[in-house]
Order: C-alpha cells, then sequence, then structure tokens
C-alpha cells in the first residue's frame, strides 16, 4: 500500500462545517429579514386602515382595529413569533405597534446577547382626516391650482 498525503481530507473537515454554519446563519438572517418585513407591511396595512375607517368613537375604532389585528393572518411568518401587536388613536393620529422575535435554533449563535433570540420591532402611525378638513384642503387646493 502507498503512502498518501491526506491533507485534503482534514482541510476539508476543518471547513465544511464552517462553510455550513456560515450558509446556515446566512439563511436565518434572511427569514429574519422577511418576517420583519412582512411585518412592516401588516402593520402599515392596519395603520392605514385604521386612519380612513368612518367610526363614530374612539372606543368603536379601538375595538374595531383589535378585531382586525386578531384576525392577521400568522401562518405567513416563517420563523418569526408576534410578540406584541397594539394599536391606539392618540389626538386624532392612528398608531399601530408591533414587535416579534426570531429564535436561533443551533444555542451560541447569538454572539451580541446572552439570549438565543432576534427581535425587531416596527410601527406606524397616520393622522386621521376629518371630512371638513379634507374639504377645507381641497378647496385650498382648487384655489392654488386656478393661479
Amino acid at each position: 500500500m502507498k503512502d498518501r498525503n491526506a491533507y485534503f481530507t482534514v482541510e476539508a473537515a476543518l471547513v465544511l462545517p464552517m462553510v455550513i454554519g456560515v450558509i446556515l446563519f446566512v439563511v436565518y438572517t434572511m427569514l429574519l429579514q422577511y418576517d420583519r418585513c412582512l411585518l412592516e407591511q401588516d402593520i402599515g396595512a392596519i395603520a392605514l386602515w385604521g386612519s380612513l375607517v368612518e367610526v363614530s368613537g374612539t372606543a368603536e375604532l379601538e375595538q374595531k382595529a383589535q378585531a382586525r389585528m386578531s384576525g392577521l393572518y400568522r401562518e405567513k411568518y416563517i420563523a418569526w413569533r408576534i410578540t406584541e401587536l397594539n394599536a391606539a388613536l392618540d389626538r386624532n393620529r392612528f398608531c399601530v405597534k408591533g414587535a416579534g422575535q426570531l429564535t436561533f435554533p443551533v444555542p451560541g449563535w447569538n454572539f451580541w446577547n446572552g439570549n438565543n433570540v432576534w427581535g425587531a420591532e416596527a410601527g406606524y402611525g397616520y393622522s386621521r382626516l376629518s371630512p371638513v378638513t379634507f374639504i377645507r384642503l381641497c378647496h385650498r387646493f382648487q384655489e392654488e391650482a386656478g393661479r
């Protein structure tokens, strides 16, 4: 039997786990970004809906907003868990805030803090426009455009 150099085997045994680890880290980072973008999209849509919906009072708006947020389709989030979803009307401004967490499957991947969780938050707010204010803005626009 001939003597053969086995340095390729040793190098592959050292490099391959590092390459697989980097690939898994990149995949989980992409999952975090995908789910974060979905959360921002959902919160933005709810905030825009809340600024446009017609209601008689603040309590009715908050009740409808809670019903809309509870009906949010959560199965589209791949590796994400929604931890917070709040809506409030403050001084005629409808604000929605949300947060979520992504848990890593392998302990010790999160080098920045002690736990294996990455989180992200999103928030949107839109001013509610009363019909009187909208009509005044339209008249002002017509005056400015007519000049």
